[in-house]
């Protein structure tokens, strides 16, 4: 919307005293702006005392901020004296044609903020908008960029300049007097700010004629030291002058500078609005003492005469209209659209909305990638592709062009929205009906609340609950599984358990995963959030996700190695928590169980401890197994190396102390390897070495080798995004799980797969000899 000019009011609109807005006060022309308009730049008296007398036409049943036309100019009022109310304003008639009774606000424009090396003369204004300011900054712009020097030369002095006032202002951030093998500790024993270092930064050229700038304290005993080396991109003659305070150097490269339109001794001509909260001038100055600084931002040296008169009706549906009476010329330029009107923020929000549960992780990039925020956005401006792309938040309005503001503005509406945060503890507003007030409830509580009144096969967030572990910490739970998952999780004999830490902010996200063999694919039985790795969060995780699940299925939890059926192996990473977890819950599952062990006869079940329980059924990941011996190779032999990676396997070594006494012998990394599996991590030997296990080879053999389906599971899922908030986490989980469940139903009902090649036996083999 681009607003008329004003109409000057004739000798009869006079004599009928058409241009009065009060008894006392009188407009000397008018501009009339239509229902929805925003007005930015409103017109104001072109000579002092002269006024321009602005009506909005206003749908009193619409949103706040339609009522209050100024909150979209880009102007900033102040000094506002408001609150009185006169008991006619002659501009505004009700339908009758009788003058109504307003409140007035009395305010004025507080000017802009100007550099202390700003040297121009700026000419007054009192009509402009928003095409015209556009034009007015690339004036400017191609005004600074139309100098004789090049680009390049242009680029290497800002450098430059920008890196000396960095190490002027960081300096070297050792402590005086301190060798480096005190350095810590005395750090650790300061309780007072770390003291700056007082040595001087000086330039110096190595043994290559190379560059670099030190501290001049650093020596072979004090190498925290600042030492930088890397100054290819910078003019080093204009450095090294900087750093010696040579005034004769620094003023000839500075000169050539500002001949050439650039650098610190030109002034300055930034602006910005008062209410920014910045202080001092994104660009380096010289100072009239010869110090290069930052410019301080102040008021504008000549006060603005700009007033603007406020008349609201207290009846705005009897006379729907408001007058803003604006009088005398600005005494400055126009400000930038940096701030974005109050009717486009409620759009923007509006927008916001459309995302749902999304808003909970959205970002200024993530809102993009959503279709109903895109939709809504061509819909709203309209939109007809021009240069067949895409419309953007800066079409909507120049001030949205800036991300930290965008940002600003979703974190205002997602506190709206989620007044408690987006986490375990969260909360949204919802209505229960329309004849209840809004209501606040837990975000993850929530929706396990939620979750327990739907129909048992809709279920998805199944608990989200809070334990005291040991030493009094806190474990965060919440777990999530469709009766589905509970069902393929009971059915599955061989299981993949492992752990991500990308997926939600201060989250594990945990998954049990196996092969469906009917559907040839990877399938997640169970998806659980957690915030601890000990064992005995283990242990209270194993014992909820079993627990949900047997009641889904009324099937029991059965160990093949205790009952003679259900789980034959469980192949994991080597956490020590995770395993130790998972052996502890089976000496629960056994305790009253006296009969003897399947595979050691002469013990009874209930007598085994976890490491025994382990030993009869955990597998480790080859693949993280061989990963992390390959980290040792550089330290150790080939041959301990080989001896290392063949303990991973079901066949029986002819001498296996023999290969345990290569790699104890190896050198102190291998022997602390193998001290580690076999005395550390309990249950890793028998886990990667059949012979000493007590798995059936039957079972190892037919027990995936490496947890691969989990890893390609929490690939999927970091597609979707990495270190989302929790409720994003649960909600895209929850679709994705969903899916995953609907694919396999199409699979069995039509036959259709996820890929034109089934995940076959003779295809996966295909694919690991390729790799």
């Amino acid at each position: 919307y681009i607003p008329p000019p004003a109409r000057l009011f004739t000798d009869e609109d006079r004599v009928q005293e058409l241009h009065r807005v009060t008894r006392r006060t009188s407009a000397h022309s008018l501009v009339e702006h239509p229902v929805g308009a925003i007005v930015e730049y409103p017109q104001t008296g072109q000579h002092a005392n002269e006024s321009v007398a602005h009506i909005f036409h206003i749908d009193p049943t619409t949103s706040k901020s339609s009522l209050r036309p100024q909150s979209s100019f880009q102007y900033s009022l102040g000094d506002g004296h408001g609150g009185k109310t006169i008991s006619r304003c002659l501009m505004l008639r009700d339908a009758e044609g009788h003058p109504v009774s307003c409140a007035s606000l009395k305010t004025s424009c507080t000017s802009l903020k100007i550099c202390s090396a700003h040297k121009r003369d700026m000419s007054t204004h009192h009509s402009t908008n928003i095409f015209e300011v556009s034009s007015h900054c690339q004036t400017v712009s191609r005004t600074d960029s139309n100098s004789p020097a090049s680009a390049a030369d242009r680029e290497i002095f800002e450098r430059t300049l920008a890196l000396y006032m960095a190490l002027y202002e960081r300096g070297c951030s050792a402590i005086d007097g301190i060798d480096d093998h005190l350095a810590e500790s005395v750090i650790d024993d300061l309780d007072v700010k770390k003291p700056r270092c007082s040595g001087k930064l000086i330039m110096q050229l190595d043994a290559y004629n190379q560059p670099f700038v030190q501290c001049k304290l650093r020596s072979h005993t004090r190498r925290t030291h600042l030492f930088i080396r890397n100054l290819q991109e910078c003019d080093t003659r204009y450095l090294q002058a900087l750093l010696d305070d040579d005034h004769i150097i620094i003023s000839e490269c500075e000169q050539l500078a500002k001949s050439q339109g650039y650098g610190p001794l030109l002034p300055c001509s930034y602006v910005t609005s008062p209410s920014s909260q910045r202080q001092v001038c994104p660009h380096l100055h010289r100072q009239a003492d010869g110090k290069l600084k930052q410019g301080v931002l102040r008021k504008w040296t000549h006060n603005c005469t700009a007033k603007f008169n406020i008349y609201v009706p207290h009846d705005l549906v009897t006379c729907p209209r408001i007058v803003v009476l604006c009088s005398n010329p600005h005494s400055h330029p126009p400000p930038a659209p940096v701030k974005t009107p109050t009717p486009l923020v409620d759009i923007f929000h509006e927008l916001l909305l459309l995302m749902k549960w999304k808003l909970a992780d959205a970002t200024p990039r993530r809102i993009y990638l959503d279709t109903a925020f895109i939709q809504g956005l061509h819909e709203v401006l309209g939109w007809d592709f021009p240069d067949g792309r895409d419309a953007t938040l800066q079409d909507l309005h120049p001030s949205l062009a800036n991300l930290d503001h965008v940002r600003r503005l979703i974190n205002i509406l997602r506190s709206v929205k989620y007044p408690s945060g987006t986490g375990f503890e969260g909360r949204y507003r919802y209505q229960i009906s329309a004849a209840y007030t809004d209501m606040e409830l837990p975000g993850a509580r929530l929706l396990a609340e939620e979750h327990a009144k739907l129909p048992l096969e809709q279920r998805y967030v199944r608990c989200a609950e809070t334990h005291i572990i040991e030493r009094g910490a806190t474990l965060k739970l919440v777990i999530c599984m469709t009766p589905r998952m509970s069902l393929h999780l009971m059915q599955a004999t061989r299981l993949s358990i492992d752990t991500s830490f990308k997926r939600a902010q201060g989250w594990q996200e945990f998954e049990i995963e196996s092969w469906n063999v009917e559907h040839q694919r990877s399938v997640v039985s169970s998806r659980a959030f957690t915030t601890s790795q000990s064992a005995k969060a283990h242990l209270i995780l194993f014992e909820r996700i079993f627990e949900i699940a047997s009641t889904d299925t009324g099937l029991p939890v059965s160990f093949n190695h205790i009952h003679g059926c259900g789980f034959e192996t469980v192949i994991a990473d080597s956490h020590k928590g995770q395993g130790l977890g998972l052996g502890m819950y089976c000496v629960q599952l056994s305790r009253s169980l006296t009969m003897p062990c399947p595979y050691e006869s002469q013990r009874r079940l209930c007598d085994l401890g976890p490491y025994d329980h382990l030993r009869r059924f955990y597998r480790l990941c080859v693949a993280h197994y061989k990963r992390n011996v390959h980290g040792l190779h550089t330290h150790v032999s080939d041959k301990v190396y080989t001896a290392m990676l063949s303990l991973a396997t079901s066949e029986p070594h002819p001498d296996i102390q023999k290969t345990l006494d290569i790699i104890r012998n190896g050198g102190p990394k291998a022997a602390a390897w193998l001290k580690d599996k076999l005395e550390g991590t309990k249950f890793a030997f028998p886990a990667i070495y059949q012979p000493a296990s007590l798995i059936p080879l039957a079972f190892w053999k037919a027990s995936p080798a490496t947890t691969n389906g989990n890893e390609q599971s929490h690939r999927n899922a970091y597609r979707e995004g990495i270190h989302l908030t929790l409720l994003a986490g649960l909600m895209k989980g929850m679709r994705y799980d969903q899916g995953a469940t609907n694919s396999m139903d199409v699979h069995t009902t039509f036959g259709v797969s996820t890929r034109d090649q089934g995940a076959t036996y003779i295809q996966r083999a295909k694919q690991c000899i390729m790799r």
